[in-house]
């Protein structure tokens, strides 16, 4: 929230302007720390932004912390100091991102590291971004950390967009085919009912079945529609739910197709965030904390949590992954050997970028599969539409001859 406050400088000069806060206490509380003396205090009035109705809309993409740690990388790298390298990104991020480098910038011209600084932004920089720049700042590596970093968010946002890939074409050709039987039952049918009724013609079954739905479409449209909208209220609000989002991340896990390219995509993304961390010198007990949070399915971060508990105890890494049963078990081989080895990092490197290539694989397998299965749906529905017009009409053409 925004507060307007008018305010005498350390060296006597009176200053106005906005600052934003959560509170009008919190407000003030900055404006102490500037050294202000407050003569007024008050909360704007303004219709919410655009990014504050639409969160989802105008969120910061992946793909823009993915640029900006790069070019971050390069800057520092030349020798610019972090805060007009955050100065420069931010004159060219989008107003998301770039609202948000604001609030960075301020925190750290106010003393803050810029670890703390991002950690206060979890829904932009992730909690494993914030711990490894926290890494980078102590060993003086930052911009090692940077593109370590955007290396990292790039593989990761690759196994998300594979999965989502998966099922956007499936979705499309099913909405597709929803729509087309919509047209012809609401429009194109119920004119050929008169027809249909004026000669007296023998009905074929397809055509009674066909007429019936579009009777029941056209008389009860307005209360099937109100169904449908609330069933998916209700879903979505249900999903929403800790329960509900549980139950549907284990239906995900006992599907025959996808369960398997979820525990592969899950898989690469535990592997590729461990290894990078365990890179970094984290260590282990907090690098699995950081590892499990990247996980997307519940019932696997819950399996993982198990294994952390263990691995706590003392109990190691490999048994207690073993035990899970969540990950392959050439995976729990790959991390026992770095183990005995004291490779875990690399071990994991190299199982993170094979799970990833299996889960590209099984993807296109399960795409290959599916297209010429929905192609035969369509076209078996196309068909029977087709029959259930075409059959009156040659029964109609007999009655006339």
């Amino acid at each position: 929230m925004s507060y307007r406050y008018v305010a005498f400088t350390p060296s006597g000069k009176q200053a106005k302007g906005l600052i934003d806060a959560g509170s009008e206490g919190a407000a003030e509380q900055a404006l102490w720390e500037r050294g202000y003396r407050i003569v007024t205090l008050r909360a704007t009035r303004s219709l919410p932004r655009l990014d504050e109705l639409f969160p989802t809309l105008f969120s910061v993409k992946t793909r823009e912390i993915v640029t900006l740690s790069r070019q971050m990388a390069t800057l520092i790298e030349s020798g610019i100091a972090v805060i007009p390298a955050l100065e420069l990104l931010r004159r060219q991020a989008g107003r998301s991102l770039g609202r948000v480098l604001g609030d960075v910038i301020d925190a750290v011209k106010q003393g803050s590291a810029l670890s703390d600084a991002l950690r206060k932004h979890p829904q932009v920089f992730p909690s494993i971004y914030s711990r490894m720049i926290a890494v980078g700042e102590r060993t003086g590596n930052l911009d090692v950390v940077l593109r370590q970093l955007a290396t990292h968010l790039e593989k990761e946002q690759s196994i998300i967009k594979r999965v989502r890939g998966a099922m956007t074409y499936p979705a499309f050709v099913i909405l597709m085919a929803i729509g087309v039987v919509a047209i012809v039952v609401t429009t194109a049918l119920p004119p050929l009912m008169g027809l249909f009724e004026e000669f007296d013609a023998e009905l074929p079954l397809p055509t009674k079945i066909l007429l019936a739905v579009s009777h029941y479409a056209n008389a009860y449209w307005l209360h099937a529609s109100v169904v449908l909208v609330v069933v998916a209220v209700i879903g979505g609000l249900y999903v929403r739910q800790p329960k509900g989002r549980r139950q549907l991340d284990y239906a995900f896990l006992r599907m025959p197709l996808l369960g398997s390219i979820v525990v592969l995509s899950n898989a690469a993304r535990f592997s590729g965030t461990t290894a990078i961390l365990l890179r970094a010198g984290i260590p282990i007990s907090e690098v699995m904390n950081l590892a499990i949070d990247t996980t997307g399915n519940r019932i696997v971060r819950e399996r993982l949590r198990e294994v952390e508990e263990r691995l706590l105890r003392g109990e190691g890494l490999s048994k207690p992954l073993a035990d899970s049963k969540i990950f392959p078990p050439m995976l729990v081989q790959m991390v026992e050997v770095g183990e005995e080895t004291g490779t875990l990092d690399s071990n994991l490197e190299t199982m993170a970028g094979f799970y990833a290539n299996q889960a590209d694989e099984r993807i296109n397998a399960v795409t290959g599969m599916i297209t010429p299965a929905l192609t035969l749906v369509v076209g078996a529905l196309v068909a029977f539409i087709a029959l259930s017009i075409i059959m009156p009409m040659y029964e109609i053409m007999g009655s006339i001859e």
